[in-house]
């Protein structure tokens, strides 16, 4: 199956993004964005996230998440779009991740986010994709 065959390559920035990114076509259509919001703190935090697409940043929209909780989070696209990145921000980091690798998808698919507020590795905040399409 050519889902299983597509890896999905992401890359996190620490502040922002520079550059431009190219827009792909695929016959396939996103169906849903899943984002896991993982608060590791003991205080609650507030996350915000916004789908870029080949159009432009859709609208911010933002989280309250209590401490020591995850939280599941799914972006519904009203119509059939092309993904370019993901954008997310807590506290005083902002990043993004880019969407690679669904350009041949001839089917629909999913993408899967995580986005911690203090990462276990570093106990910095990290927001990656998982290189997983299916829904």
């Amino acid at each position: 199956m050519q889902r299983r065959q597509v890896l999905l390559g992401a890359t996190a920035a620490l502040s922002g993004l520079t550059g431009c990114i190219a827009p792909f076509t695929s016959d396939g259509s996103l169906r849903e964005v899943n984002v896991e919001l993982r608060n590791t703190d003991d205080r609650a935090r507030t996350f915000h996230l916004a789908l870029e697409t080949e159009s432009g940043v859709l609208d911010w929209d933002s989280y309250r998440v209590d401490g020591g909780v995850d939280q599941r989070v799914t972006m519904t696209p009203d119509e059939d779009i092309s993904p370019v990145a993901l954008h997310g921000a807590v506290e005083d980091f902002a990043g993004g991740v880019e969407i690679l690798g669904v350009n041949n998808l001839d089917e629909d698919y999913c993408l899967r986010f995580h986005f911690w507020y203090a990462h276990p590795s570093d106990e910095r905040p990290q927001l990656a994709q998982v290189a997983d399409i299916e829904c």
